[in-house]
């Protein structure tokens, strides 16, 4: 099956920072290509085909906000856990992801983790959306700026991540649940954000060193889990 990014803005960045990733590029035409990003494809020797809107809509889905340009790109390596370690590093950041579904909310929680400098995410090979065309154009084509680690079991995971000294922060509500401005984050955090509907499993809050939540005026139930990803690491750059 091949693999294709669309949009401009993640195509666009795929062509600057990772052409490593590119089989080919594809522009429909009528559309041009900026000429910073024209130059970069004939320096970099980049495949590109302009495609009449008939051959250039068979390549995706229909009705995906294209914007005319599309990458077809290698297949998405996840990291294995035990190739993300770096103990020369003294700040660590990870984000476990329990059970997201949604493309958008995977995508922006990519990219809100790049913008942030988070050092990995993990994610789980069943009940999780995975590495997509709709997440990577969600993450705006940073989805190679921040390694994803794909695991078997998220509870062996943070049982992993525990025994190389990280603590473990789950954002919950619960009884025990604190301000996250009362939270001061170690060097080496991982912190869990659960599932749209349902939240973190219990099993895996019960794996928590800390239950943490959001002040809000509680106007409605929760906040959107790409938002509220956003919001947390804004409070731990600052920690």
């Amino acid at each position: 099956m091949k693999n294709y990014i669309y949009g401009k803005n993640a195509v666009e960045n795929i062509i600057r920072n990772f052409k490593s990733e590119i089989k080919q590029v594809f522009i429909l035409k009528g559309h041009s290509f900026d000429p910073e990003i024209y130059n970069l494809i004939k320096e970099q020797k980049i495949e590109w085909h302009s495609l009449e809107k008939q051959e250039f809509n068979v390549l995706i889905k229909e009705g995906v906000n294209h914007q005319g340009l599309i990458a077809q790109v290698k297949d998405f390596k996840y990291l294995e856990l035990k190739e993300f370690y770096n103990d020369s590093k003294l700040k660590q950041i990870v984000l476990i992801l329990d059970k997201i579904q949604d493309p958008q909310n995977f995508g922006s929680i990519i990219r809100t983790a790049s913008l942030f400098g988070v050092d990995g995410i993990i994610i789980q090979e069943t009940n999780q959306v995975q590495v997509t065309p709709a997440v990577m154009k969600a993450s705006a084509g940073t989805i190679y700026n921040v390694p994803i680690i794909k695991v078997s079991n998220l509870k062996s995971a943070i049982s992993n991540l525990k025994d190389r000294g990280f603590w473990i922060y789950s954002s919950y509500l619960n009884e025990q649940s604190v301000s996250i401005k009362e939270i001061d984050f170690d060097n080496k955090s991982a912190i869990i954000i659960g599932n749209e509907g349902n939240g973190i499993t219990n099993k895996i809050v019960e794996m928590s060193d800390f239950v943490f939540k959001i002040d809000t005026t509680n106007v409605i139930d929760s906040l959107n889990v790409s938002v509220a990803t956003g919001i947390i690491l804004f409070e731990l750059s600052n920690n």
